[in-house]
């Protein structure tokens, strides 16, 4: 079973302080803080979803950070597809899930139904999300139970997603064509009718004149100018 880890609002050089995990935690405003680069030392994802999330943490009372890492603690891929759905609309020739993974994904939804804000760390690795994001995408958009928003099933309408995306290639600037992106805009904005804002980050210097670029210091203002 993986479970979220709850942390103290105090920072201690950058870094927050973990109280204790647990299944069942009382009902306060929090952000979830996913984080999925496999870099432990000098991510830069990592770094900049610390430091929206200590930002956040800090604007207001009673508010705390519940922080879930994607790679270090990794979710099992689906182990059928019936997952994607609710009961009612599963097919008819599908494998039911096991009682665990139920639970996992039962998890999962309540932990981001719960959260006030949310913030994903989503480098671009071969020019697509970690596969332990997709994993974590795969449990939480169940059609039936957190879409389809155009069908009237939006449980977490306008819910906000920040999404910062580091990476050292030059990538165009039409995000929504963006192969890391792109799925999260069509799936937590359109499917699930969330409010997704993402910020691209490139850790390395343009390759030619008119790339478009945005170096840390530059999308660290803008993510923490936004921060409510």
């Amino acid at each position: 079973m993986h479970h979220a880890t709850r942390h103290s609002r105090v920072a201690h050089g950058g870094q927050v302080n973990s109280v204790r995990s647990c299944d069942k935690l009382p009902a306060v405003a929090y952000l979830l803080q996913l984080d999925s680069s496999a870099n432990l030392t000098s991510s830069t994802s990592r770094r900049l979803t610390a430091e929206f999330a200590q930002r956040w943490v800090a604007m207001g009372p009673e508010r705390e950070i519940r922080r879930r890492d994607l790679h270090t603690s990794p979710l099992p891929h689906l182990p059928t597809n019936t997952l994607h759905f609710t009961p009612p609309r599963r097919p008819d020739d599908g494998v039911d899930p096991t009682v665990e993974a139920t639970r996992l994904q039962d998890e999962l939804i309540s932990e981001l139904s719960g959260a006030e804000h949310v913030v994903i760390g989503a480098p671009m690795y071969n020019f697509s999300m970690p596969s332990t994001l997709k994993a974590w995408l795969d449990y939480v958009h169940v059609i039936g139970a957190t879409s389809p928003a155009d069908e009237g099933v939006a449980p977490l309408l306008s819910k906000p997603v920040t999404v910062v995306s580091a990476r050292a290639t030059p990538t165009g600037s039409d995000q929504r064509a963006d192969f890391v992106l792109g799925p999260l805009f069509t799936i937590l904005g359109g499917f699930m009718g969330m409010d997704v804002q993402a910020f691209v980050v490139h850790t390395e210097a343009p390759t030619a004149a008119g790339d478009f670029h945005r170096p840390y210091e530059h999308v660290l203002g803008q993510l923490l100018d936004g921060i409510e």
